[in-house]
């Protein structure tokens, strides 16, 4: 280590623990280890796009697969000496008077001067058979990474009366081919009649199970009935992917995620977070963009707490 280096970790093994590598984690590892901020980024490998046959929307790499993002990003991160990147998931995490100390389910552990949460969110998917199975491969969740594909072909949207308008609409901009399906509830007629002044129809009878493979699906419904479908739109419930956050004592969102100031810093002072749970938008260039911030706000803060 340079002496650079070693005044940059003046209170901790390392300066900055990174959990999650993502495009969030990832992407703040890049800055701090431009910064030559010491830096262990902890990742349990689950990233929740990874049955996704390919990114869209990602500037300069719109395709790609989420594999591929992450093995270039980590080739990227290979020339920087003060980032190293340990596979396994990070088990508790504790404050103490010298910094942040993440312990990982294999038994490592490690300390630092700062901590950043890029742990992202998980989908909870609504029970019908077949549904999960096929998540990411014809059943899809977002109109901006998968909807130019389906663009003018039938499509089915799965929605809860609550939040079918809205929904509705923003997929109903790529296809007018398209049925509402509200899985046993019923739709208000009021909004009801509005979708049929469209001319979309609304299925309120409860879906049993799904079979076939885009652009042939099949929709099952419990009356015996079948609707196929070149894709499925589906709206899911988000959760938090990690409990780490909260276990810290971190202000928590709703309904999912960490509150965060204009520094990304929660309200543990010192621990920050980016990504999908404290990131306006799901998408993989919002959480990168948002890593980034992060990472700098970080390296201020320490270049402060160092001046």
């Amino acid at each position: 280590m340079s002496a650079a280096d070693k005044a940059n970790s003046l209170a901790g093994d390392r300066d900055v623990i990174v959990i999650g590598a993502g495009p969030a984690g990832l992407s703040a590892a890049l800055y701090l280890g431009r910064s030559r901020r010491q830096t262990l980024v902890v990742d349990a490998g689950e990233p929740r796009n990874a049955p996704a046959h390919s990114a869209h929307g990602v500037f300069s790499r719109d395709g790609a697969t989420p594999a591929e993002l992450v093995a270039d990003a980590r080739r990227q991160l290979e020339r920087y000496p003060a980032v190293e990147v340990w596979r396994g998931k990070a088990e508790t995490v504790e404050k103490g008077p010298s910094g942040f100390v993440v312990r990982t389910q294999d038994g490592r552990q490690a300390r630092a001067r700062r901590l950043l949460f890029a742990t992202g969110i998980r989908d909870e998917l609504p029970d019908i058979e077949g549904l999960a199975e096929r998540w990411a491969n014809g059943v899809l969740h977002c109109v901006y990474c998968h909807g130019y594909e389906i663009a003018d072909q039938p499509v089915a949207l799965i929605a809860a009366p609550d939040i079918a308008m809205r929904a509705v609409a923003s997929v109903y901009q790529l296809t007018q081919n398209l049925v509402l399906c509200t899985n046993g509830e019923a739709m208000p007629e009021a909004e009801a009649g509005q979708l049929a002044r469209r001319g979309i129809h609304v299925v309120e009878m409860k879906i049993d199970r799904i079979s076939g493979d885009a652009p042939d699906l099949r929709l099952m419904f419990a009356d015996g009935s079948e609707l196929t479908r070149a894709a499925v739109f589906v709206r899911t419930i988000l959760k938090d992917a990690s409990d780490l956050p909260a276990r810290l004592g971190c202000e928590l969102d709703t309904p999912y995620g960490v509150v965060v100031g204009l520094d990304w810093q929660t309200s543990v002072p010192g621990a920050y977070a980016a990504g999908d749970i404290a990131a306006p938008k799901d998408q993989i260039i919002v959480a990168a963009a948002s890593g980034a911030q992060a990472a700098i706000a970080i390296n201020g803060d320490l270049v402060q707490a160092d001046w």
